[in-house]
Parts: structure tokens; C-alpha cells; sequence
């Protein structure tokens, strides 16, 4: 569990149904409902974690603030090595059999695991090259975390493969309101900020050991092996898919960590605080790219463009008035929701604001691009990364918070036209000669 930031390239929805499989239409239908329930579900999940990050701004000093906001940052940083592409392919795996290799799943897991413990050494590694050596265990702390949610992340993807989506929404509500319920607790026994970490800790151990009980029994595993299974889970099979998703979390939460370099932990949790009203705006957007791929069809090479386009623009016409509303009242916002001293951040919120609107449309055709042209993705991505990196450390040192906005804003708008010159045209699509030769 972490800040929430903006996941805009781990979409919660992955689409793998044949048109021509038996039952696909009806396993459609309930990826359409799984979108549902899960948008209300992240919408809820938001508002309940942007209440304790708000408490927990109150209750602590700024520099604390910061210490809690960063140690979370670095942690989703270093948690992209642990993803593997291993949930990619077991959403695959699980849409496409039934039962599944119990060893196989199993086997995935633990690697992933493995993956989180090197993680985890890279986090301290991280945090103390922020200039918080003095106190690495907090970031110790937090590596546990980083090690043991691989695990439940790997079941709801399963889920997700098997269009459940009712888990994986209660999941994001009840861990986000038990988050609340020990951190405020952690507050009161005046654990700061070290028991505001261990909150986050506890509810993910917690989750680690619940979700694979919970998602068995909507999931047969069986001892019997099956070669295709694990030929799938292989590393060799899922590392490739791991790539955009890599890319993407690193191009959304290097600019915190620079801006711990380059200005300190005050600043970034004056940072995060704008940020998560970014966040707020682009609700709607994450949940209209949950049902992107699904609303896009089986033709997808025929449809990218065109749904793309209609979805982007009701994305950003969605987040206009939300930015506009936020923008005007960012000061007042900012210090009802974290404190009087966080309102010197309302030039960067109204900065952020503008960036939703492209960010807002960016998110909403991420899914149905990376699924026409990943490759290209990939690659537009690792530009969008390389400029959101050069571009904070030519503005931060001179104009702050404000230059990591800044920086947001510019890369945002180009990976905007970049993706969505990247997607099959209708005529293009309609003479190729099948859906694979469109991700080429």
C-alpha cells in the first residue's frame, strides 16, 4: 500500500477474451461490471486515503510529513522491480484456465517475493542517499511491506483475470478505512512518524495473509501440473510485460524523490499535498480507463482511434470543471485539508490542475495504446521519463514545487500526442491482416 499516486499504467481491467471462445460475451458483461465496481471502489478508497494523509499532515510537523510521504514514494519506486510482469500473466493465465497449476501460481508468487526483498535493500539503499541515513530503519520498516504485498497483488490479478472484481473492491475500501482506524491509533499513542509507517506495515501484512485465502475460494487450485501453465509463468514469458508498467510508475514518482535531493523532505511533503489533489481530479479518468479496453471491442485495431478519442475528450471535459473548482480554492483546500503551512502550495496545485487535463485524457487512452502498440509505448515512455528527469532538475532548484509541476505538465502533454499518434487509424486497420500484426 502506498501513496496512491496516479497508476495510470496498472490499469485494474485487462482484457484477454477471445471473440470466438465460448462465453465470451458473457465474460465481457462482467468485465464491464468489474470496471464499475471497481471505479466506485477507487473513488471511495481515494476519499478515505486523502482523510488520513490530511490527518496525519495535522498531527505531524511538515519535516515528519515529508520523512512519511517519502519513505512511501521511494517504496512504490522500488516496488516496480517486484512486478515482474508475473500479474499480467497470471490474469492471462487465469482467463484461459480452469483449474489452475497450484505449484505454477505458487512458484510466480515466491519470485515475486524474492523480488521484494531486493527491493526492499534497494529502498533503504534509496532513503539514505535522500539524506535520511540517520534513521535508514524507518525505510527498513517500510521494506517489509514492500516484500510481503506482491503476494496479494498477484491474487487479485487472478481475479481480475476471472472478471471477479468484487475482492479486489472490497479490498481497496476496508484496507484504506483499517489504515485509518490503526493510524490514527498510532497518532494518539504519539508514534511519530515511525507508527504512522508501521500502520501502512501492519494493514499489509494483514492483507498478504487474507487475500489468498479469499481468493482460493473463488479460484481452484490444482496439484495437477500443466506445462503450458508454467511455460506462461516463466520469467523469459513475463518479463516483456513488464516493461510499460516499469517505465510508467518510474516516469510518475522519480520527480518525488529528486525533489528529496534537490530541495529535501519539506518539500516534498508540501509537494504531496498538491499532488493528491491531482489525484482527485483524475478519479473519474482511472475509472473511465477501466472500461476502455472493454469499450474499445474485439475489433480493437479498428476502434483504438476512435474510442480513444471519445473517451480522452470525455476525460478532460470531466476534469475541467474539477480543476477549475480546485484552482480557485486551492488555499483554503490545502489548509483544511494538511494545515496552515501547506498553503503555500496552492501555485503548484493550480499547476497540477492544468496538467490534469491532458493527464486526465493520457489516462484514459493508456490502456487501449499499450494494448495496439506497446512496443512504441515502451519507448515514448522511456522518452517521457528521460524529460520529466531533466526537466525537474533544470526548474526545481530554481523555482521549487512549482518546477516539478512544471515538468509534470510539459511531459504529460507530450506523451498525450505521442500515444495517440501512435494508435491504428481506421483505414490503416481495416486492411491489416490480423489484431497482432496492430501491436507490431
Amino acid at each position: 500500500m502506498d501513496l496512491d499516486i496516479s497508476t495510470r499504467w496498472h490499469h485494474p481491467v485487462h482484457v484477454f477474451h477471445d471473440p470466438n471462445r465460448p462465453g465470451s460475451q458473457k465474460a465481457r458483461g462482467h468485465s464491464t461490471r468489474m470496471s464499475a465496481e471497481l471505479g466506485i471502489a477507487r473513488a471511495v478508497s481515494g476519499v478515505v486515503a486523502t482523510a488520513w494523509l490530511g490527518i496525519a499532515a495535522h498531527q505531524l510537523t511538515v519535516y515528519q510529513f515529508g520523512q512519511v510521504t517519502l519513505v512511501l514514494s521511494l517504496g512504490s519506486l522500488v516496488s516496480i522491480g517486484t512486478d515482474l510482469g508475473i500479474p499480467l500473466a497470471l490474469s492471462k493465465v487465469a482467463c484461459d484456465h480452469d483449474p489452475l497449476d497450484h505449484d505454477a501460481v505458487w512458484k510466480a508468487v515466491v519470485t515475486r517475493v524474492i523480488a521484494g526483498l531486493v527491493a526492499g535493500a534497494v529502498l533503504i539503499a534509496l532513503w539514505a542517499n535522500a539524506g535520511q541515513a540517520n534513521r535508514w530503519w524507518v525505510a527498513g520498516l517500510y521494506a517489509v511491506s514492500v516484500t510481503v504485498t506482491p503476494v496479494g497483488s498477484s491474487f487479485l490479478a487472478m481475479l481480475r483475470g476471472r472478471a471477479i472484481g468484487i475482492v479486489e473492491a472490497v479490498y481497496n475500501v476496508v484496507s484504506k478505512l483499517a489504515l485509518l482506524a490503526v493510524g490514527v491509533l498510532t497518532l494518539a499513542a504519539g508514534w511519530r512518524p515511525s507508527g504512522v509507517v508501521a500502520a501502512y506495515v501492519l494493514v499489509d501484512l494483514v492483507s498478504a495473509l487474507a487475500l489468498p485465502v479469499v481468493s482460493t475460494r473463488r479460484i481452484a487450485l490444482d496439484k495437477t501440473p500443466d506445462p503450458l501453465q508454467r511455460a506462461e509463468l516463466r520469467l523469459r514469458a513475463t518479463l516483456p510485460l513488464s516493461a510499460a508498467g516499469i517505465l510508467g510508475t518510474a516516469y510518475e514518482r522519480i520527480d518525488i524523490w529528486l525533489l528529496a535531493l534537490l530541495k529535501g523532505s519539506t518539500s516534498v511533503a508540501v509537494y504531496v499535498a498538491a499532488y493528491k489533489f491531482y489525484d482527485t481530479a483524475l478519479l473519474p479518468a482511472t475509472a473511465i480507463a477501466s472500461a476502455a479496453v472493454a469499450a474499445a471491442g474485439a475489433d480493437l485495431a479498428r476502434n483504438a482511434r476512435p474510442v480513444a478519442r471519445k473517451l480522452g475528450l470525455r476525460a478532460a471535459l470531466i476534469a475541467l470543471p474539477i480543476a477549475v473548482v480546485i484552482s480557485i480554492a486551492s488555499p483554503v483546500l490545502l489548509r483544511a485539508a494538511f494545515g496552515h503551512h501547506y498553503g503555500s502550495a496552492s501555485s503548484a496545485v493550480v499547476i497540477l490542475m492544468v496538467a490534469s487535463l491532458p493527464g486526465a485524457a493520457l489516462a484514459a487512452i493508456t490502456p487501449i495504446a499499450l494494448l495496439c502498440r506497446r512496443q512504441l509505448i515502451v519507448k515514448w515512455t522511456v522518452a517521457g521519463l528521460v524529460g520529466n528527469i531533466v526537466a525537474n532538475i533544470v526548474l526545481v532548484p530554481s523555482i521549487g514545487i512549482r518546477g516539478a509541476a512544471v515538468a509534470f505538465l510539459i511531459t504529460d502533454s507530450i506523451l498525450l500526442v505521442a500515444f495517440y499518434a501512435t494508435l491504428p487509424r481506421t483505414a490503416v486497420a481495416a486492411a491489416a491482416p490480423s489484431p497482432e500484426a496492430a501491436t507490431r
